[in-house]
């Protein structure tokens, strides 16, 4: 491109990214070109045309305002240390991309729809490699997957013979979607399992869970729906009983605290001898060094579900905790070379490459990557 070309697609890829109107594409023209620092002036230029009472909420002197409305403009987020103060966006429909534009390096890219399933003989099939169709019978129950990729269970005589169990495992990486024999529909987050039977003859409904899922439970007023939570040792001493209604439970067995939240409906959350019952819009906290600890607040339902919207959602959350999700999506190891004291806020979409998020977080000014294959090395500010 001739130079004032340059300058006037600079100027209006800036402009694009600032009203939230670049596409997937143009965001990683705009990444790769702000890393390079060409970008720097024409948004200065741009934020210098904002009307004087544009950024009065944001108590930030310009060099940082500057820095993290970059951020913003590529990841649909602000990350601020310690502070209360994010943007987000949401982005529509393809826009067109100027030619000729540098390709960008290969890089770890984010999780999708994979897991495996393990039959009842002990088998397994591996989902994201296998096409639609019926999969296996189990029992009197037909394995199906379904065209858009769910997992869905087909009983033909709920009632007859022995109780066969599959278990639906997701990787680091992965999520997966099931439908059970009784209608209800499961999301399971990366690096989670569930164990269920392929028909539900009795008078309760009962699954086991490792991980995190997100449940939307068919009606039965006579057969109440049981998640058993496993605990660090392997035995089930957590459970979450409903009839109908949906809700999100969190028990990854590397997190200190198992958060059940519920969206709709009712739900009873049980700790060894201690019950509590839930209503709509209330998060229930288990602390696992404490056996019969239940906390009951109310619930952040976008951090709580953030994840089923394919987003990742920070509020004042540590950077462990962050490391731990990112770990579990991309798939790569972390290690930390400082003990850190870092909290941080914010909204950035999962479909980014994991280089993105870390660059993103850097921007804080709080942490540095430091990144080889997949293993991740954490440090403090430099």
């Amino acid at each position: 491109m001739k130079p004032m070309e340059e300058k006037a697609f600079y100027h209006q890829l800036v402009e694009r990214y600032m009203k939230n109107q670049a596409s997937d594409e143009e965001l990683e023209v705009f990444f790769h070109l702000q890393q390079q620092g060409v970008l720097d002036e024409y948004i200065i230029a741009y934020m210098d045309r904002l009307p004087d009472d544009a950024g009065k909420e944001m108590p930030l002197k310009r060099p940082v305002l500057h820095r993290m409305w970059l951020a913003a403009a590529v990841m649909g987020a602000i990350l601020l240390a310690g502070g209360g103060f994010y943007l987000m966006q949401q982005r529509e429909g393809p826009q067109s991309l100027i030619e000729n534009i540098t390709t960008l390096p290969e890089e770890i890219p984010p999780g999708s729809d994979n897991a495996v399933l393990t039959l009842a003989d002990g088998s397994t099939i591996t989902l994201d490699s296998t096409g639609a169709g019926s999969l296996s019978k189990q029992g009197h129950t037909i394995v199906m997957k379904q065209a858009g990729g769910k997992l869905a269970y087909q009983v033909e005589n709920e009632a007859a013979g022995i109780v066969q169990y599959n278990t639906l495992t997701t990787p680091k990486g992965g999520r997966y979607e099931v439908v059970l024999p009784d209608g209800t529909a499961v999301l399971l987050n990366a690096a989670s399992s569930l164990r269920f039977p392929v028909a539900f003859p009795g008078k309760e409904r009962e699954v086991v869970l490792n991980g995190e899922a997100f449940f939307e439970v068919a009606p039965n007023a006579s057969r109440p729906f049981r998640v058993r939570l496993l605990q660090p040792d392997g035995a089930p001493e957590r459970t979450v009983e409903v009839l109908g209604t949906s809700f999100n439970i969190m028990a990854y067995q590397d997190e200190p605290f198992i958060k059940t939240t519920l969206v709709t409906g009712s739900v009873k959350v049980t700790s060894r001898s201690r019950t509590t019952m839930l209503s709509p819009g209330q998060q229930a906290v288990m602390d696992r060094a404490l056996p019969e600890d239940i906390r009951v607040g109310k619930a952040s339902l976008e951090e709580a579900i953030a994840w089923k919207n394919n987003e990742f959602y920070f509020s004042n959350t540590d950077i462990y905790s962050i490391m731990r999700q990112l770990s579990r999506w991309y798939n790569v190891e972390i290690s930390y070379e400082d003990s850190l004291r870092v909290f941080l806020n914010g909204n950035i979409r999962k479909s980014v490459n994991a280089s993105q998020v870390f660059r993103m977080l850097e921007l804080t000014g709080e942490v540095h990557f430091s990144t080889t294959g997949r293993k991740v090395t954490v440090s403090g500010r430099r």
